[in-house]
């Protein structure tokens, strides 16, 4: 395993002078409560109307991305106002182009390293084998094969920062290789806390998807080494005295989670320095790329920032489960209140294989709460709730190049390609709302089980001891039980907000039964508690 030790911030101006780092109008310090980041050195003000930034708005994050797992959403996957960048005056630092971690430079660089690029070939370019599927909803492969490629090149580079002397047969360092030593080893995401602290968040929406991390990250690290032992120079480079472990891997995805970035032009890369800036909902300043590639960060238009201050940047608006997951924080200043909880297929349906393969998504229900009113999003539950006796089929048929492949069929209509609409393809169905009901009822079932486990809390009688013998940290201890809270008041207004959507729909229902009774039975199982 690589060696813990890193080196002190005060020593980081001398790496920054070497690689052309300019540090315009801020310095790297420790701050209260958020470790490194960065402050001002000079007040600064930047006016709309003399940056030309009149009715500036933030870019808003593409619906649907992960870019989880990981090129993920959870990622800090924001790219905001795009401002002159060449004005100096509003100018905080300015990180040269040559030292972006991103698809294009790890391609450059294994060019110029052939022991690189024999790994790359091996083991890189490869799509994330999990996307935290109760996190988010989709992604994109190229940011999938971009973290898998940024991830190979962290690994090595943590190897060789960590040798006491090179040899001729290491591979190039880069500036990364020195700036990795700056880098946490203890980062507050859950996938780095200890078995007891990962207990404190059963019964939450990270649970699902923690559990799911981690077996991908067992996984993609046996892939590695599997492929690694094959190529003589990584099998003596990883694996010789156990140069690298599973926690190693572990600490690279950490990195590239809690620091990515989604660059206006270079996409989805990693900047040294810029890394460093913490998040804040009133964010004071915005990063963006200038005519030459560098990466600037400006101060935000119509701000103020004093001597001392603090300089933060947005990570986006993301859920408490999301920031935990993928920062280790939550925002107490957000107002975002959502989580998403896996859906479990009904094991008593046979179709739940064909169905699962014609959805291809990840079946998740994702709630939210905005201004004390419920909605959610669910479109697997219909699919889910509907059988052969609605007008459901499956069809194996022959695809237009000669393949056979499974079809999806709604009241003898192709329905293959709108697997993930059938919310509006049962609306005018005359059992309608028997199907609706359906959903409805499986969906509170979700709930409720989930606000049950949420309400077993272990006993301050049984925390106590842990936390005073260091084995379950007090920062772990308050980011669970701020989950948990936050996860049970809105689990607790959606099971309300289901309960009277299931009622309205059976008072719907109910005129229909004695000519629809076997429809109506067909869910009796789900839907029975409403009837009282």
């Amino acid at each position: 395993m690589v060696s813990k030790s890193t080196l002190p911030i005060d020593i980081f101006p001398t790496w920054a002078r070497l690689n052309d780092v300019e540090f315009t109008n801020a310095k790297l310090q420790e701050t209260d409560g958020k470790g490194i980041g960065l402050v001002a050195t000079n007040n600064l003000t930047a006016s709309v109307e003399s940056c030309g930034l009149e009715g500036a708005e933030d870019k808003p994050e593409l619906e649907g991305q992960v870019c989880n797992s990981d090129g993920e959403k959870d990622e800090r996957a924001r790219v905001e106002t795009h401002g002159r960048a060449n004005n100096h005056l509003r100018k905080i630092l300015q990180v040269p182009h040559d030292l972006i971690l991103s698809t294009a430079s790890i391609e450059e660089y294994s060019k110029v390293d052939q022991n690189f690029r024999q790994l790359l070939d091996s083991a890189g370019h490869q799509p994330a084998l999990v996307s935290e599927r109760a996190l988010t909803t989709a992604d994109c492969s190229s940011s999938k094969s971009t973290r898998a490629d940024i991830m190979l090149y962290l690994l090595a580079h943590l190897v060789l920062s960590s040798r006491d002397t090179s040899s001729p047969r290491d591979l190039v360092p880069t500036p990364w290789t020195e700036y990795l030593k700056f880098l946490p080893r203890d980062i507050p995401v859950p996938t780095m806390w200890s078995e007891l602290e990962r207990a404190l968040l059963q019964g939450t929406s990270l649970e699902a998807a923690l559990d799911a991390k981690l077996s991908a990250l067992n996984k993609e690290f046996d892939e590695l080494i599997e492929r690694s032992s094959t190529l003589p120079f990584w099998n003596s480079f990883f694996l010789e005295r156990e140069a690298v472990t599973i926690d190693d891997w572990v600490l690279v995805d950490a990195w590239y989670r809690s620091r990515c970035l989604e660059l206006p032009r270079s996409g989805h890369a990693m900047v040294p320095v810029l890394d460093m800036a913490n998040h804040s909902h009133s964010q004071t300043a915005y990063y963006d790329e200038d005519d030459e590639d560098n990466i600037v960060l400006l101060s935000r238009p119509g701000m103020e920032i004093s001597i001392g201050d603090e300089v933060n940047i947005s990570y986006g608006e993301k859920s408490p489960a999301e920031m935990i997951f993928s920062y280790g924080f939550v925002d107490h200043a957000s107002t975002v209140e959502e989580l998403t909880l896996p859906l479990e297929l009904l094991a008593d349906d046979p179709l739940r294989k064909a169905k699962l393969h014609i959805f291809r998504g990840s079946p998740t229900i994702k709630l939210s709460r905005s201004n004390g009113k419920i909605s959610w999003q669910c479109p697997f539950v219909y699919l889910m709730c509907l059988n052969e006796e609605d007008g459901l089929e499956f069809r194996v048929l022959q695809g237009t190049n000669g393949d056979r492949e499974l079809r999806l069929f709604w009241q003898d209509e192709d329905a293959t390609a709108r697997a993930d609409d059938f919310g509006d393809l049962i609306k005018d169905h005359p059992l309608c709302q028997i199907f609706r009901l359906r959903a409805v009822s499986v969906l509170h079932e979700v709930v409720t089980d989930h606000l049950m486990q949420l309400s077993s809390e272990i006993s301050h009688d049984e925390l106590e001891p842990l936390r005073r013998a260091g084995q379950i940290r007090d920062g772990r201890l308050q980011l669970a039980q701020k989950l948990r809270e936050m996860e049970a008041s809105v689990l607790g207004s959606a099971a309300a907000a289901l309960d009277e959507q299931a009622k309205q729909h059976l008072k719907q229902t109910l005129p229909q039964i004695p000519r629809k009774l076997p429809q109506v039975l067909e869910c009796q199982g789900t839907f029975s508690a409403f009837l009282a």
